[in-house]
């Protein structure tokens, strides 16, 4: 998955079975390594395959969540698994928050350089 470029990762839809026995699908935002563990962020959308509308968000606030889970190879498989400690879950989305603090740093400054120009 590592090797995957961001198009194809955005293509990719995978299916989670949740410990209620429902499946969801869910969009592949991003793997990603913390502290020398692998964690994939995941989109939970719809049934028919798109991020759901503010109106149905709002109706069911679990389509449309950002999902955390810990990837573990197991032979050749990507497995996902629930992040069950609560500390290593906050500094896991700790870690993503900071990520995408900076990464709204960076289009903020890529923006006031080309407006400069």
């Amino acid at each position: 998955m590592p090797n995957q470029t961001p198009a194809e990762k955005d293509e990719t839809l995978i299916t989670l079975e949740g410990d209620d026995g429902n499946s969801y699908s869910c969009q592949l935002i991003d793997v990603f390594e913390f502290e020398k563990q692998e964690y994939a962020l995941l989109l939970k959308i719809t049934e028919d395959g798109k991020e759901p509308s503010k109106e149905v968000k709002e109706k069911d606030q679990e389509d449309g969540s950002l999902v955390v889970m810990r990837l573990v190879q197991k032979e050749d498989q990507c497995i996902f698994q629930t992040i069950e400690d609560d500390q290593e879950f906050e500094r896991v989305i700790a870690y993503i928050e900071e990520l995408a603090q900076e990464s709204l740093n960076e289009t903020a400054d890529q923006i006031a350089k080309s407006e400069q120009s």
